[in-house]
């Protein structure tokens, strides 16, 4: 998990929600308060597309806006401060 491993989030017919996007803060090894968090984004996004158009541009209204509203959260912020921890291990504890 992490910012870096993080991929598109909406796509046709569907989005990345909670633990399958991989937000996962890994120097905490926490992640709950981020999924939680993406799933609220998520259905706040899709409300305001489904109240502000018509059923055949709500997906693609609501998949731009989920993304957008992700990537505007503490979410991202949280995940961009420590996005560089774990590639500085991949080879271990080296002094």
């Amino acid at each position: 998990g992490g910012l870096q491993s993080i991929p598109s989030l909406a796509f046709p017919g569907g989005a990345l929600i909670g633990c399958a996007a991989g937000f996962m803060n890994v120097p905490k090894i926490k992640g709950t308060h981020t999924a939680m968090k993406s799933g609220m984004l998520a259905a706040e996004s899709t409300f305001h597309a489904l109240m502000n158009n018509n059923a055949s541009t709500a997906a693609a209204a609501a998949g731009a806006a989920y993304e957008r509203a992700m990537e505007n959260s503490w979410v991202y912020d949280e995940l961009r401060a420590v996005r560089n921890i774990r590639p500085g291990f991949q080879y271990g504890l080296v002094a």
